[in-house]
């Protein structure tokens, strides 16, 4: 859904997005915003219904069939537009992630009933209209084959429906992609000159001239290269797990010469295949920092931050021991990467906590043709 996106920072050379499964999860296109439209469109069918058969009403003859008649298609329509929907409900809370099973049963289970029911109005309104009965094979298969095409139609107009309000939530959330991107890249210029974030770099690095030059080099280094590489890539939207880790190996390595035995971390790569995968940018980085933000820690309760790439999934693991003292977090951090995760990805991210260690994951993003 999000193939055509442009330009998602504000910057005039175009940015494309690989194209991922947006609308692979049917919970989530046959939402109560969809379901809303639909029983839209049904009140709108039968009232139509019902006006068609008043006209009749008053160029016919017999108003006693006319009537008869568009009762009984007022009310079928309004049943049987009724059902479909509910049966669209049903067969997307059912099957979900089997878009093929969702269509079978749904069209299959649909059309029966349709023809069925239809069937079985003519059948109770001829006789009190006084028209002739379904009492042969050659009516039943006529009438049968109008009864499909008026659930063919009220199938049709209930997925254009569906593609509408689709379409509708596709533009929204490039929107919202394109202001939140617009907000991260802000938020990372903002850490590139914040005063906390420059006062503790230049700080560190006081004490460490004077102590340990050394140390002071290579926290100088780590930290060049870590402006370096978020400056380089503060437009863009995904980046390669291989590169990613790299920014998050510079920022844990300053944090280290920081806090020294009060912190411990550790990468762990089981498929280096999976390096060449792709991830939101500035995404692990953003984990490691937050975990370091929100938990006190000592020499003698350090710590642990465990970043590991499992089968197709990385994940952020770190012990808990929430600072007893508020920083006025709005968790905005994790929030922002859960939402630029799904509107990339259509997925969601996983967030752990057994009160002990708490666990972000998500999954890596593959495109060959991917370009970032």
């Amino acid at each position: 859904m999000l193939k055509d996106l442009m330009s998602i920072f504000t910057t005039n050379k175009p940015i494309k997005v690989p194209k991922f499964g947006m609308l692979s999860n049917l919970k989530r296109i046959i939402n109560e915003n969809s379901l809303r439209d639909v029983n839209r469109l049904n009140v709108m069918l039968t009232f139509f219904v019902l006006v068609c058969a008043l006209i009749f009403l008053v160029l016919a003859e017999n108003s006693k069939v006319t009537i008869v008649m568009s009762i009984k298609s007022g009310l079928y329509m309004f049943t049987i537009s009724s059902l479909h929907k509910y049966m669209l409900r049903y067969s997307a809370e059912r099957f979900y992630d089997n878009i093929f099973m969702f269509r079978l049963y749904r069209y299959v289970i649909g059309y029966i009933m349709g023809i069925s029911l239809y069937l079985f109005s003519w059948y109770i309104a001829a006789p009190i209209a006084g028209l002739k009965p379904l009492d042969n094979f050659e009516d039943l298969m006529k009438y049968g084959l109008v009864g499909f095409m008026i659930n063919t139609v009220i199938l049709v107009l209930h997925d254009f429906v569906i593609v509408r309000r689709v379409k509708i939530q596709s533009d929204i959330e490039v929107a919202r992609l394109q202001t939140r991107n617009a907000e991260a890249e802000n938020l990372l210029l903002k850490q590139q000159i914040q005063p906390h974030f420059l006062f503790n770099a230049l700080s560190t690095l006081k004490v460490l001239y004077a102590t340990d030059t050394i140390k002071g080099d290579q926290y100088l280094l780590h930290l060049a290269d870590f402006l370096r590489v978020a400056v380089s890539n503060n437009r863009k939207v995904l980046d390669t797990l291989e590169d990613e880790l790299t920014v998050c190996k510079n920022y844990l390595n300053m944090q280290k010469i920081r806090f020294a035995e009060s912190l411990e971390w550790s990468i762990q790569i089981e498929d280096t295949e999976k390096l060449q995968g792709y991830v939101p940018t500035f995404s692990i980085q953003s984990l490691a920092e937050n975990a370091i933000k929100h938990n006190s820690f000592t020499t003698r309760q350090p710590l642990k931050i465990t970043i590991r790439q499992h089968g197709d999934y990385i994940e952020v693991f770190n012990s808990i021991k929430a600072k007893s003292y508020g920083d006025n977090s709005t968790k905005s951090g994790l929030g922002n990467l859960a939402e630029r995760y799904y509107l990339l990805t259509g997925e969601e991210i996983t967030v752990k906590n057994d009160g002990k260690v708490f666990c972000v994951g998500f999954k890596i993003i593959t495109d060959e043709g991917s370009n970032n």
